[in-house]
């Protein structure tokens, strides 16, 4: 984590750790695919989503504080606590993984071994000359043979959207599907409307 005072957000313990849980799990996905495909994105993916998820477990340590009040509410965030560094943990295993990136390790050996895979994950920013941008997950899913996994939009991650969910100029998401799949919608969340008809925002 970045170092600097963390600021106290009045957020619940349980949404603080369904958080830390539901990132960490991505960032393992995210991480392999860095790995595999040699994606930058993804890296900077990864090595930020590891930041949040230090953020998150600080928060929570400072929100569990405030809600112990006896013994046993002592012991309930004692195992609380070690189910969020274990998620934690994870988060750093998934950057050390992307990390490899960078460093070169065994990258051919990895991309050999995952070479037929036909399922992987790309980052892109929503254009606001993308035909995609304000336009609603499921007019485009089908079509395209991608699922949305998750969204950046300014300071929040939103993990698995509802179909409903708009993209909107700004938006940071990752897709997953097809290697033709995934590279087309970045094209089109980039600007590009030559496929998918609309005028972006």
């Amino acid at each position: 984590m970045a170092e600097g005072k963390v600021e106290y957000k009045p957020l619940s313990v349980k949404s603080i750790l369904t958080s830390i849980k539901n990132i960490s799990e991505l960032t393992i996905d995210l991480a392999y695919s860095a790995v595999l495909f040699n994606d930058a994105d993804l890296r900077e993916e990864v090595l930020e989503l590891e930041e949040r998820v230090d953020y998150l477990t600080y928060l929570l340590f400072m929100s569990a504080s405030f809600a112990v009040r006896d013994r046993e509410d002592a012991e309930k965030m004692a195992g609380i606590m070690k189910v969020a560094l274990a998620a934690n943990r994870i988060s750093d295993a998934a950057g050390d993984i992307a990390s490899t990136i960078v460093r070169g390790e065994g990258l051919q050996i990895l991309s050999h071994a995952f070479s037929m895979t036909e399922e992987r994950l790309v980052r892109a920013t929503i254009s606001k000359n993308s035909p995609l941008c304000n336009k609603q997950i499921a007019s485009f899913r089908g079509r395209l043979g991608v699922d949305v996994i998750a969204i950046r939009r300014k300071d929040k991650l939103h993990i698995n959207p509802k179909e409903n969910t708009k993209l909107l100029a700004g938006d940071t998401v990752i897709v997953r599907g097809s290697g033709k799949s995934v590279q087309e919608f970045k094209t089109l969340a980039e600007g590009d409307d030559g496929v998918g008809g609309g005028r972006g925002c």
